[in-house]
């Protein structure tokens, strides 16, 4: 498809966007909070960050199913310990043909990203200022979404592998339309990414691995006019990209593909285990 037509009607599909409906559209947030474990793998206590920003209806029925969690214990020096982490649970909201919504927890991740930790991987400086480039095209159209990578990291902390596990669109159209949409951010951010270097583990049980896999979002958001930012969005209204698992990942988990802070990276294999289903509850 020439890019010039191919421009025009990615541009028609967002002048109508508003008023289209479609049935795989869905409201989704990442929920922020913190649990504590008991050293048998339960959870002692959950604690939703700002409640009041996703609704306190929200907030309760996280919390509530997270004092449900059974996890695999966590061990120091090879006894059972105590442990506390921070938890991002995507909630989504789904309309029934009635017009009410169903709410329900999607996956989850555990673990934030901190520049001072030593048991999990991180971008270096210098990598950090190497951007996705929005694509031409895509700022055209008014083309906006969330990409989620996966990367094969190696013990000199270069990306060996690189796959886009899910691309999120807030553009509604055709489904050729948005496969295209998807293959624009897809390689915009495929191509930042294969250039970023890592820092690896040097303590902790990760520090024994040959290799390591990271997990970044990619957010292509555009700025409102006048504005040089986009705003933060806390409730996000998009269209669900299909779910490609890493080749190299022994246990995919397409569930928590985009449970992921909004920021930073995600070391596969850091936080605690969770060995029961995230809604339960």
């Amino acid at each position: 498809m020439k890019k010039a037509m191919l421009g025009a009607l990615l541009a028609m599909a967002v002048m109508t966007a508003q008023a289209a409906t479609r049935q795989d559209v869905e409201s989704s947030a990442v929920v922020n909070g913190t649990i504590v474990l008991t050293q048998d793998g339960t959870v002692q206590s959950a604690v939703i960050d700002d409640p009041a920003k996703y609704g306190q209806p929200i907030a309760d029925m996280v919390r509530n199913a997270a004092l449900q969690w059974h996890f695999q214990p966590l061990l120091q020096d090879g006894q059972p310990v105590v442990a506390k982490a921070s938890m991002h649970a995507r909630v989504v909201l789904k309309q029934k043909p009635d017009g009410n919504y169903t709410a329900r927890i999607k996956g989850v991740t555990f673990g934030d990203y901190n520049s001072t930790d030593t048991d999990t991987l991180h971008i270096t400086e210098d990598d950090k200022k190497i951007f996705p480039h929005y694509p031409e095209m895509a700022l055209r159209a008014h083309v906006q979404g969330e990409v989620y990578l996966a990367l094969h990291i190696d013990h000199g902390g270069h990306v060996t592998d690189a796959v886009v596990e899910q691309v999120n669109l807030d553009n509604i159209g055709p489904d050729t339309l948005l496969n295209e949409c998807r293959k624009m951010l897809a390689d915009a951010a495929l191509q930042a990414a294969r250039r970023w270097t890592y820092t690896i583990p040097t303590t902790g049980r990760l520090a024994k691995q040959d290799s390591w896999t990271a997990r970044v979002p990619v957010i292509f958001n555009l700025a409102p006019p006048g504005q040089t930012t986009a705003p933060e969005v806390v409730w996000r209204t998009y269209v669900p990209g299909p779910y490609t698992p890493a080749p190299w990942v022994d246990k995919p988990n397409m569930g928590a593909a985009d449970a992921l802070a909004g920021s930073g990276v995600q070391t596969d294999g850091a936080g605690p285990t969770l060995l029961s289903a995230p809604n339960h509850g």
